[in-house]
């Protein structure tokens, strides 16, 4: 039994350098791999899912339901009036650092919280809004009127 553990002892051979140097690179590679990977969607979250993007978004979704089955809109300075109905002016300004909706002048909605600039741009049928945050992110989408039947 000595004699077969003394072969097979014999025949095995451990690591030459060549091949625990080629394995590694082989293991650098993959690390490096692995963190590049780890940056990038890092990276990607940074980009895409900031608190900036998300509000505005939500203030789109929002913002969309008031252009639909209108009257007039037209802008007033840095203010922009929807006319839904003869009986019914919705105004959008900003005070502060805040975009705001005010029915009929009456109360106040915050729509927009953070913003360093907003402007309005109404070219028939649509109307582009561009935001500009504390931070210096700047938003921008154009926006499909859609006016009422007559």
């Amino acid at each position: 039994m000595r004699q077969w553990q003394r072969q097979i002892l014999k025949h095995e051979k451990g690591f030459t350098l060549i091949e625990a140097l080629f394995q590694l690179v082989v293991f650098a590679l993959f690390a490096q791999l692995a963190i590049g990977f780890f940056l990038l969607i890092q990276h990607w979250n940074e980009s895409f899912f900031t608190e900036e993007s998300i509000e505005w978004e939500i203030f789109i979704q929002d913002f969309q339901q008031y252009l639909l089955e209108i009257d007039e809109i037209y802008q007033k300075g840095n203010s922009l009036y929807i006319v839904e109905s003869p009986t019914e002016i919705i105004k959008i300004d900003k005070i502060s650092d805040v975009l705001r909706l005010q029915i009929n002048n009456q109360g106040y909605v915050p729509l927009l919280i953070g913003i360093q600039n907003v402007e309005f741009s109404i070219a028939e049928p649509f109307l582009k809004v561009k935001v500009k945050f504390l931070n210096g992110i700047v938003k921008e989408r154009e926006l499909y009127i859609q006016y009422a039947q007559e």
